[in-house]
């Protein structure tokens, strides 16, 4: 049993991470507007994101160092604070727009008010996180996230073209359109490819490593848990873009609320439906609010070397409480200024491809050094391939800022 609930981790991970508002709202966007022809990117977006939350799971559990303890060693005290500013400031954008997606959907689920809706789940999730451990967190977050299965379920009874979405696992180029199409398509592919290898994901996954005590015995349960949640992200991802293809597409419906992504779950299975998935979409976003504002407490103390662990009394590790509280809070009147939680999602998305080099060269180059390794450095085919992916991960980002000008952010 003790096994099975340690899934849990990388089912938070995945769905709090894949699966938040903006692979939510994105994805079904790319459906929508592409059909099933951006299958690809999510593929490669898992295939990426296994191989680089192993190395990061192991390097912890090996060499006991998490992120940013990584990224301090490996890139020096000056580009490594460069790296935790940014990715500080990213967690702190995309915990105010998961804030507010938790807003819209306890305003769609009982009819509160979004901004009280916000100002409560503020509250109750800071509560969650104070007074729960960091098993029990994962477990809560992680478990409820799983009626994101109904997205699947509605998938498949929508029968779609099977065959049209294996082609789509090769990258076609659109062939109708003009180059405003092409720009669209390279910025929904980059903006997939972006949200499955967010930053806070593996910020989050090698603390709780740690904090669950891994040492490199349990380096097995390491690539369980990382490939079990990614390829459960992944195919709820799938679905949610096979239903923007199926049901939007040909309606002409560009789904640019949260409150609409929902909706096709009632085509094949009726409006119950549609309350569970709200219930998922909330855990999701509500776990990713979660792992962003700790995400922030986590990377400071271990940059600077300061005591943390979500395990220990808010007394003993002061400066990690305090952080990731003034995330939450900072988060809350962020999103209370009005500003729409799309409109946050979509440029977190971007800034956080122009990051990501920095996150995962470090991973990549600590996971691969024989020093700090031992006989568990990474193989030499995975090695070669997290040097591929990392190679389009420095593409990607050269490109996102220029897409998401030139395409008004994806609009159609």
């Amino acid at each position: 049993m003790k096994k099975i609930l340690q899934l849990t981790l990388g089912i938070m991970t995945a769905l709090g991470g894949f699966v938040d508002l903006g692979q939510i709202v994105f994805t079904m966007q790319a459906g929508a507007r592409f059909g099933y022809a951006l299958l690809w990117s999510i593929v490669l977006g898992m295939v990426a994101i296994i191989l680089y939350m192993e190395m990061c799971g192991r390097v912890a559990a090996v060499a006991q160092q998490p992120v940013f303890a990584v990224v301090r060693t490996k890139l020096g005290k000056r580009l490594g604070l460069a790296t935790l500013v940014g990715s500080n400031l990213l967690n702190l954008i995309t915990c105010a727009a998961e804030l507010g997606a938790v807003a819209i959907v306890l305003h769609l689920l009982f009819g509160v008010p979004e901004r009280l809706a916000l100002v409560i789940g503020a509250l109750v999730l800071g509560a969650l996180v104070w007074l729960l451990n960091f098993q029990w967190i994962e477990r809560t977050f992680g478990l409820s996230g799983l009626a994101m299965i109904v997205f699947a379920v509605a998938a498949w009874k929508v029968h779609p073209d099977w065959g049209a979405a294996a082609a789509s696992l090769v990258p076609q180029v659109p062939a109708h359109g003009g180059s405003r199409e092409l720009l669209l398509y390279a910025y929904f592919a980059v903006g997939i490819f972006s949200a499955m290898l967010m930053e806070y994901e593996v910020h989050f996954y090698s603390s709780g490593a740690i904090e669950e005590g891994w040492t490199a015995k349990d380096l097995p349960e390491n690539t369980i848990v990382a490939v079990s949640g990614i390829v459960l992200g992944s195919l709820l991802t799938c679905g949610l873009l096979i239903l923007g293809a199926v049901v939007f597409l040909p309606r002409s419906i560009f789904p640019d609320l949260l409150s609409t992504t929902v909706l096709p779950v009632a085509v094949p299975l009726g409006a119950i439906a549609v309350r569970v998935a709200l219930v998922g979409v909330l855990a999701c976003v509500a776990s990713a609010a979660v792992e962003t504002a700790m995400s922030g407490g986590y990377n400071v103390c271990q940059f600077f070397g300061l005591k943390w662990h979500k395990n220990r009394p808010p007394r003993e590790v002061p400066f990690f409480t305090g952080t990731w509280v003034a995330m939450l809070v900072v988060g809350l009147v962020l999103a209370l200024t009005g500003i729409k939680p799309l409109t946050l999602v979509n440029f977190s998305i971007v800034f956080g491809m122009l990051i990501m080099p920095l996150t995962y060269y470090p991973i990549l180059k600590a996971a691969g050094d024989r020093q700090i390794m031992g006989q568990h450095v990474t193989g030499k085919v995975q090695q070669m391939l997290g040097w591929v992916f990392f190679g389009i991960i420095v593409i990607a980002a050269l490109a996102a800022f220029p897409l998401m000008i030139l395409t008004h952010s994806g609009q159609p």
